[in-house]
This record gives C-alpha cells, sequence and structure tokens, in this order.
C-alpha cells in the first residue's frame, strides 16, 4: 500500500519548519535585502540537473543551510525535519529557499529533467537516510 501526501504550496508559514524563503519583502522599501549568511562558513554555489521521478533515500546535512533555487523543469521538493524522516512534506519548488541545518530533503521531477541553482557550505557533511518505501511522483492518470 502506498502512502499519498498532499503536493503544498510554498510560503514562510508553511516552509518555516524546514528554512525560509528567499523573497523581497512586499514592505521594503529597499533594493537590496539580504535573506540570510553564515559568516562562519563560506558557501559554493552549484547547478544540479536531475530526471528522477521516485526516491527511495533522503539526505541532510547537520552542519549546513543549503538553498535550492528552482532554474528549469518543475521540481518537487521533499522535506522531513531531524527528529522524523519519514513525516514528510512534499512542496512544489516555485520560489528559492534555504533550509535549515539538519532539514531531511530530495527532490524530484514532474518534467523530463529539471536544475536548481544550489548554494552550500564549501565543505558539507551529507547522512543519509533509506526510507520505509519508495516515493514516486505521477503526472495525469491515477498513479496506480
Amino acid at each position: 500500500m502506498s502512502t499519498r501526501k498532499r503536493i503544498e504550496k510554498i510560503t514562510q508559514e508553511s516552509f518555516r519548519e524546514f528554512g525560509s524563503v528567499v523573497e523581497f519583502p512586499a514592505d521594503n522599501l529597499k533594493n537590496f535585502y539580504i535573506v540570510d549568511c553564515d559568516k562562519e562558513n563560506p558557501w559554493r554555489l552549484a547547478v544540479f540537473r536531475y530526471d528522477n521521478h521516485s526516491i527511495r533515500r533522503i539526505e541532510c546535512h547537520p552542519t549546513s543551510k543549503e538553498s535550492f533555487e528552482p532554474l528549469s523543469g518543475i521540481t518537487l521538493l521533499l522535506t522531513a525535519v531531524h527528529e522524523n524522516p519519514e513525516d514528510y512534506h512534499i512542496f512544489l519548488l516555485d520560489k528559492p529557499i534555504i533550509l535549515h541545518k539538519g532539514v531531511w530533503h530530495q527532490t524530484m521531477v514532474l518534467t523530463e529533467e529539471a536544475q536548481v541553482k544550489i548554494t552550500e557550505n564549501y565543505e558539507v557533511e551529507s547522512v543519509f537516510y533509506d526510507l520505509s518505501e519508495e516515493i514516486s511522483v505521477y503526472v495525469g492518470g491515477n498513479g496506480e
């Protein structure tokens, strides 16, 4: 039996438990806004390309935040708090976000391929967790 989850819209409120949304505040009258920074650990930028429609393994970075900025394709971002990786949320990644340290995460696509820009510490510790069941996404049909 497969578990079905609702795809959630990313808002500051819905994503607060996992990280922050990269967006310019509507009430900010300046032209420059620093969303987040980490002066203790230098960051690096990367582009990540993927074409998976299912996942079985998620990862976290216990000592590093990580940003995801959609570039092309349609991405779903699975996230879970560190204490409970099986209690995951699935978000439509339609705006840039920053994950907190230690948040479980993985990406899947709804298109043939997708790309995101990633910003993370130059040296990143990765921890992996194998989910109890594979998570798959389907476009159209009933997914069975």
